[in-house]
């Protein structure tokens, strides 16, 4: 039998995704007290450090081991943040001030931000959902 395109089998695949995102949502708000612009400026850090490039054939289990600063970064500052979000720029400076002093992210000598070991293991239950959002993602494609 051959496997249904996108298009062919858009509602129940939207369904399906719009459901798992919201859930997923649910989850960063909630570990991020609330604050959305928070969690999306921790992803545009983190999306930073774990590339493609950099981290292609990583397992789970790896991931989870490779310590965040042995990953070589691309490097983001606080204006292309606020470029590449929308987020007001104030905005995003005051979330980067909360991020560092909660631990999660690192500023260096230049401007620039990683995320560090502490954010990994403080949203530890949040990487759990995210990886529930893509095997739900890769069932619904799986089952196309």
């Amino acid at each position: 039998m051959p496997r249904c395109t996108l298009q062919d089998d858009y509602g129940r695949l939207h369904a399906t995704h719009v459901a798992a995102l919201a859930r997923h949502l649910i989850e960063c708000r909630r570990a991020c007290r609330g604050d959305l612009d928070l969690f999306l400026v921790l992803t545009i850090i983190g999306e930073r450090s774990f590339t493609p490039r950099n981290a292609p054939t990583l397992s789970y289990d790896e991931w989870a081991r490779v310590p965040v600063n042995s990953v070589r970064t691309e490097r983001i500052n606080l204006q292309s943040i606020a470029d590449y979000s929308g987020i007001p720029r104030e905005t995003v400076r005051r979330k980067l001030e909360r991020l560092v002093s909660m631990g999660w992210v690192e500023r260096d000598a230049n401007g620039f931000y990683t995320a560090t070991e502490v954010a990994r293991a403080s949203l530890g239950p949040l990487t759990q959902s995210g990886v529930r959002y893509l095997e739900t993602m890769k069932e619904v494609f799986g089952n196309g």
